[in-house]
C-alpha cells in the first residue's frame, strides 16, 4: 500500500502541475461549492501531505477504525459543518495559487515518501475521528487521491490524466468494500448484478 500510495501521489503532483488546471483554477469544478483550485488543493493537502502532518503526533495507545471500509462510514456520518471544514481548507490553499500549491507538493512529496520508508509495518496513525494502521490509513489517502483526480480531469476537460490502472482496480475493490460496510453485501450484491430487483432495506453501520 505504500507504494500504491505514492505512485497515486505522483499521479496527483503530475496532474496538478498541468496547464489546464492553472487556466481552469477559479473555475467551478463538477463538486458542489468547490473551484478547480480548491478541489487541487484538498488532492494535495488531504491526498498526500496530511500523512506527515499525522505521522508528527503522538502515536496512538490502539486502533479505532480496523479497516478503509471503517474509516469512510464514519465520514460519512460526518456533520454539514465538517464537510464545510474540508471544503474550506482546500480553499485556503486555492487562494494561494497554483504555483504555490504545486511547489508545497513537489516540495513534501519525497519527504512523505522517506518518512514512509523509515515507518514500522505496525505503525499506528492518530487521524481524523480516532486511529488506524499506517497502511490502512494509505488506503483511505489512495481512495481520496484517484477518486478525486476523476473529478478533476470532470472538471478539466483538458487535463491529461495519467492515473495506474491498477490503482484504479484497488481503490474499485475499496469502494465495494465501503459499499457493503455501509449498505449491507445484499444491497451491494443486486446493485452489481441484479440492479432491476427490489433494493433490500438499508441497514446503518453507524449511529
Amino acid at each position: 500500500m505504500r507504494d500504491d500510495f505514492l505512485r497515486g501521489a505522483r499521479a496527483v503532483l503530475t496532474a496538478l502541475s498541468d496547464p489546464a488546471v492553472a487556466a481552469a483554477w477559479d473555475r467551478p469544478s463538477v463538486l458542489a461549492d468547490q473551484t478547480v483550485g480548491s478541489l487541487a488543493g484538498h488532492l494535495a493537502r488531504g491526498g498526500v501531505w496530511v500523512v506527515e502532518d499525522y505521522l508528527a503526533l503522538d502515536r496512538p495507545p490502539a486502533a479505532t477504525f480496523p479497516s478503509v471500509a471503517a474509516y469512510f462510514a464514519q465520514v460519512a456520518d460526518l456533520g454539514p459543518a465538517d464537510h464545510q471544514g474540508i471544503r474550506d481548507r482546500g480553499a485556503a490553499l486555492a487562494r494561494l495559487g497554483p504555483d504555490a500549491v504545486v511547489g508545497r507538493l513537489a516540495e513534501r512529496l519525497p519527504a512523505v515518501a522517506a518518512r514512509l520508508a523509515g515507518e514500522p509495518a505496525d505503525r499506528l496513525l492518530p487521524v481524523s475521528g480516532g486511529a488506524m494502521a499506517l497502511d490502512l490509513y494509505l488506503g483511505t489517502r489512495l481512495v481520496e487521491q484517484v477518486v478525486h483526480l476523476d473529478d478533476l480531469a470532470r472538471s478539466v476537460p483538458d487535463l491529461v490524466l495519467d492515473v495506474p490502472a491498477d490503482l484504479v482496480a484497488t481503490v474499485a475493490g475499496l469502494g465495494t468494500a465501503i459499499a457493503v460496510e455501509r449498505h449491507g453485501p445484499t444491497a451491494v450484491l443486486r446493485h452489481l448484478f441484479r440492479p432491476d430487483a427490489p433494493a433490500p432495506a438499508v441497514v446503518p453501520v453507524l449511529g
